[in-house]
């Protein structure tokens, strides 16, 4: 394997070209790999601007061979969860590295020194800052085809790597698909009938695209969003600075016929968020930039996708168990198959999320994906 590995730590990753460079060489092989877009890659990283540094902070290491960038890691802290769990954790993420035990082990060591030397025990990952940001967990069944917008994608020896260098299984994330056959299905359309038979009369009206509007339906989903997952394992309300970008992000790709506010009696109740998945597009820009020919790419390409992804859901728990969820998904998959899209990925759903598991399972949705969270004790981490 040649020389010792080095750890060195990285003041500012926006302005380290290795740090930023090594997904594309670690995943130059696999066909299925997507290509972040640089500009999505250097807001994440801004500490100055991203809203998670409002409430937590990270550090950035990499790890050399024979003067190679080999590997790289964050140490996270997010106080957020820290005050509502109080279970003493910190969090590793932007995890990436060769199939190389040594710089894995020495990784991870260095994100556990860091989140122990801020008062944690253990330490939890990958994430990208917390569960509300892109690509938790690390994929490892089901790997063939390119992923959905936002969703982990991997080497497959990431597992092996990460479970030898002394981590654990923390929580599975599943993904459903749900093609164009489900809606046609007599199965489908039966449960549809009798859901409705039994549901409240709910108005479902699209998200607005004007400025004023889309801002507005967006912050009352998110805090519908808020209240309906916070029991969920995990969970960390999404603050207002991060509703703004979550806003300004989706707005140029949001489509209105797949993501919903559902409403009784002029109450909203519960909302539904889905984007068409721009990784089909993404794909055929193998370098990031979208300057000077990136942009065109994505613009044309925005009008052939193929399929979406659900990406948000939640329902008040006032209204739980009446068959608002299923009237949702049944609506967006619907008006999905009539735009001429021809499958949706439900995810990621928790594996012991029983009611979202079984929706899923009634919604005709096939259990494809499967993502893994690992977790460690920072003090049996060792290089």
């Amino acid at each position: 394997m040649g020389g010792a590995v080095e750890i060195e730590h990285i003041p500012d990753p926006r302005r380290c070209r290795e740090f930023i460079e090594l997904p594309w060489r670690v995943n130059q092989a696999d066909p299925d790999w997507v290509p972040p877009l640089r500009m999505a890659v250097d807001k994440l990283l801004n500490r100055r601007k991203y809203p998670f540094f409002n409430h937590g902070s990270a550090e950035f290491f990499v790890a050399r061979r024979d003067g190679e960038v080999v590997g790289r890691v964050a140490a996270i802290e997010n106080r957020l969860h820290a005050a509502k769990y109080n279970d003493s954790t910190g969090f590793f993420g932007f995890f990436e590295c060769d199939d190389d035990l040594a710089a894995c082990r020495a990784l991870l060591a260095k994100a556990g020194e860091w989140v122990r030397g801020k008062g944690y025990a253990r330490m939890l990952g990958p994430v990208n800052y917390s569960l509300n940001d892109e690509c938790p967990g690390v994929l490892y069944e089901g790997s063939n085809g390119l992923p959905l917008i936002l969703m982990s994608h991997n080497p497959r020896y990431y597992r092996r790597l990460l479970e030898d260098a002394g981590m654990r299984k923390s929580k599975d994330l599943f993904a459903y698909m749900v093609t164009r056959a489900t809606v046609a299905d007599d199965r489908f359309q039966r449960l549809m009938k009798a859901v409705r038979r039994r549901a409240p009369k709910l108005d479902i009206r699209p998200v607005r695209l004007d400025g004023k509007g889309f801002r507005a339906d967006i912050k009352t989903m998110l805090d519908i969003f808020n209240e309906a997952w916070a029991q969920n394992w995990g969970f960390v309300e999404v603050t207002p600075a991060e509703v703004d970008t979550i806003a300004a992000d989706l707005r140029p790709i949001v489509r209105p016929e797949i993501t919903a506010l559902a409403s009784i009696e002029g109450k909203p109740v519960g909302m539904i968020v889905c984007v068409p998945n721009i990784n089909e597009v993404l794909h055929k820009i193998p370098d990031g930039k979208l300057f000077p020919t990136g942009w065109w790419t994505l613009l044309n390409g925005l009008r052939t996708v193929h399929g979406f992804r659900t990406m948000l859901m939640g329902v008040v728990h006032e209204h739980r168990g009446k068959g608002v969820d299923a009237l949702m998904i049944d609506h967006v998959i619907q008006n999905g198959a009539a735009m001429g899209y021809d499958y949706c990925e439900l995810s990621w759903v928790l594996e012991d999320n029983e009611p979202m598991v079984s929706l899923a399972d009634k919604a005709g949705g096939v259990l494809y994906r499967k993502y893994r969270l690992f977790e460690a004790n920072t003090h049996d981490l060792h290089a």
